[in-house]
């Protein structure tokens, strides 16, 4: 990914100083990524599951928090979460990302009810139009 260093520089630079929410939904399974609360070159990257995390970030020490709506978490500088992203971007061979998920019933079942409710959301959106 080193011959992207100035494309992640740029995207790195309009994230600097704004509080940076997102939840990204890959292959691999789901994450929800935010600003870490007091540190502020770091991301903190949240899952349901542990394996999204494991696959993605392997060398990071994964927080378990019982209590916690997002039990797996990691904390990790921002400049290390694009470049994965990135790949994971990159490596996008699939022409239907529901079916490249089939293999986990349980994360095909809620992408499906994800995509049911998106389309509802398009839907009262035209009719708004």
């Amino acid at each position: 990914m080193s011959g992207d260093w100035h494309l992640q520089h740029r995207l790195l630079g309009r994230l600097a100083g704004r509080t940076a929410l997102m939840w990204i939904f890959t292959d691999k399974g789901f994450l929800s990524i935010v600003q870490h609360n007091t540190l502020p070159d770091c991301f903190q990257v949240k899952s349901r599951v542990i394996e999204p995390l494991e696959i993605l970030w392997p060398d990071h020490e994964i927080e378990v928090i019982d209590w916690a709506d997002y039990r797996f978490r990691i904390t990790i500088v921002k400049s290390e979460v694009l470049p994965v992203l990135m790949e994971v971007m990159a490596s996008v061979g699939y022409t239907s990302f529901k079916d490249a998920c089939r293999d986990d019933y349980n994360y095909h079942n809620a992408l499906s009810r994800i995509w049911v409710e998106m389309y509802h959301y398009q839907t009262k959106m035209e009719a708004n139009e």
